[in-house]
C-alpha cells in the first residue's frame, strides 16, 4: 500500500511535535515534490520546515504526476498533485488529506482517504499517543476542528478502546 500525504496533515503533526506518527502507523509516506515544495515554504510551519531540512529515509518525494487529473482543476497544486499521485495507485492507496474540497473530489473518485484527526484517532487507539492530551494541544495549532467533531472522536475512541462487552 503507498500512503500520500497533502501538506495540511504534515503541517498539523510538525506543530504538534507527532511527525514521526506517519513513520509509526504507516512505514513509508510519500509526498509529490509539490507537497514538499508547499512544506518547505517560508509560511509553513517552522517545525515542518525544520523536519524537511534533513528529512528521514521514510518521507519519500516523488515527482507530481502530470497533468493532474481534471477533477482537480480548483483545488490548489498541492491537493491536486496528491490526489493524483493516489490515483495512479488508486488499488492501494491511503491519500491524508484535510482539506474539505479536497476530501470532497477524493471521495468522488472512490479513494480510501483519512486526515490528520483520524491519523491521531488511530494512533490514540494503537496506543502511540495520548488522546486527550493530543486533541488538547492540538487547539493550540492553526489546525481547527470543531468541538463537537472533538467529541465525537472522543466517543469513538472510548467506545474502541473499552474492552468488548463493557
Amino acid at each position: 500500500m503507498i500512503i500520500v500525504s497533502d501538506n495540511s496533515a504534515l503541517s498539523c503533526l510538525a506543530e504538534l511535535g507527532e511527525l514521526e506518527l506517519l513513520h509509526r502507523l504507516y512505514g513509508t509516506v510519500t509526498i509529490t515534490t509539490t507537497v514538499h515544495q508547499e512544506a518547505c515554504h517560508p509560511r509553513a510551519p517552522e517545525a515542518l520546515r525544520q523536519f524537511f531540512e534533513h528529512p528521514p529515509a521514510w518521507m519519500v518525494v516523488l515527482p507530481d504526476v502530470r497533468p493532474f487529473l481534471e477533477e482537480t482543476h480548483t483545488l490548489d497544486p498541492g491537493e491536486a498533485s496528491a490526489i493524483t499521485l493516489a490515483w495512479q495507485y488508486r488499488d492501494s492507496s491511503l491519500l491524508i488529506m484535510d482539506e474539505k474540497r479536497g476530501r470532497k473530489v477524493s471521495q468522488a473518485l472512490g479513494l480510501h482517504i483519512t486526515g490528520a484527526a483520524g491519523l491521531l484517532c488511530d494512533a490514540a487507539h494503537a496506543g502511540l499517543i495520548d488522546f486527550e492530551d493530543t486533541f488538547r494541544r492540538l487547539t493550540q495549532t492553526r489546525f481547527r476542528l470543531s468541538p463537537a467533531i472533538v467529541e465525537i472522536l472522543r466517543q469513538r475512541h472510548q467506545a474502541r478502546s473499552s474492552p468488548p462487552g463493557t
